[in-house]
């Protein structure tokens, strides 16, 4: 247990909390964990992502990236890196790499055979904006389905609609940033720890909860397992990962007025992908590289200039 100070109110109305001593289990080593791979993830002014050809040319005309939720991650081991799996379905991911060199089992893996390319974007490109997709890979244009900036957003959302005495549970985004992977064999990382406070002689007991720390931790070797592929064990590291990762939340699930037959239903529940916008000024610079297989290149950068002639092209 870790004890700290509390400097302000914020647990409670009563101007009497502050410095009082909380004792809390993990939650300030999760906290400077998450931290650092913020830090690391922040160090590199270009990240590279493997995708097609075709992919790319819809990520350049559109501003946006394509998210995927955790539970979708082709590491299926990954879930034990973290003890609370259920905070697997609140996170969307996007992977990159901080090195735009590519091992062959990559160009497999994450490329498209004979037009895979590699993209060079930047972090100050991705907008705090997201929505989520439906299975045809269309953004979801819908009020109820709508994604709150965060947690102000949404509770202003909330108190406007009450007001017209409608009901509505907002969505909005918890967690946004670039995270860098930390390669661990050994390491587990606890979401939910203990927590502890004593108030008039009288110890109160509760939990804290660090559900960012999901989607931080991988192993350096496992099972690279993804929909229509032939399994097989893959070296993680070599991937230099570094994350796109956004959290979202919602205030309240209950929708029918029945709470125990509304987690049911949302129990196993989620969206497959969320759409992240660009900047407008995204891809000024359109840093690429082609896969060894890769055909018609010239072709290719001739398309690239017709969709973006604006932007100056670097092959890389």
């Amino acid at each position: 247990m870790t004890e700290y100070k509390l400097k302000s109110n914020y647990i409670c109305n009563s101007k009497s909390m502050e410095g009082m001593t909380i004792k809390v289990d993990n939650l300030i080593d999760n906290q400077n964990f998450i931290k650092k791979s913020k830090e690391l993830a922040q160090t590199y002014e270009w990240l590279y992502h493997i995708t097609s050809a075709s992919a790319l040319k819809s990520i350049l005309k559109n501003k946006e990236f394509w998210l995927s939720n955790l539970k979708l991650v082709n590491d299926k081991e990954e879930v034990q890196r973290i003890d609370v799996p259920k905070y697997e379905k609140t996170y969307y991911l996007s992977c990159f790499s901080y090195a735009s060199d590519v091992s062959e089992d990559n160009w497999i893996e994450y490329g498209k055979g004979k037009e895979s390319v590699l993209i060079g974007v930047k972090q100050k490109w991705f907008k705090r904006n997201v929505a989520f997709m439906c299975g045809d890979n269309q953004k979801i244009m819908d009020d109820f389905l709508d994604i709150k900036k965060n947690q102000k957003c949404a509770l202003q959302y909330k108190i406007e609609q009450q007001k017209q005495s409608k009901r509505t549970n907002p969505f909005y985004i918890n967690a946004f940033g670039f995270y860098q992977v930390i390669y661990n064999d050994e390491l587990k990382k606890n979401i939910q720890g203990k927590s502890e406070i004593e108030i008039d002689g009288v110890r109160i007991t509760g939990c804290s909860l660090s559900p960012e720390i999901a989607g931080i931790v991988k192993s350096t070797h496992g099972i690279c397992c993804r929909n229509g592929k032939e399994e097989y064990d893959k070296d993680w590291t070599t991937e230099k990962e570094v994350r796109l990762k956004v959290g979202i939340q919602q205030f309240d699930i209950s929708m029918n007025g029945n709470e125990e037959h509304d987690k049911m239903i949302m129990q196993d529940a989620f969206f497959p992908k969320i759409a992240v916008s660009l900047t407008e000024d995204a891809f000024s610079v359109i840093r690429i590289k082609f896969s060894p297989k890769f055909e018609n290149k010239d072709a290719f950068m001739n398309e690239l200039r017709e969709l973006m002639p604006h932007s100056k092209l670097e092959i890389i």
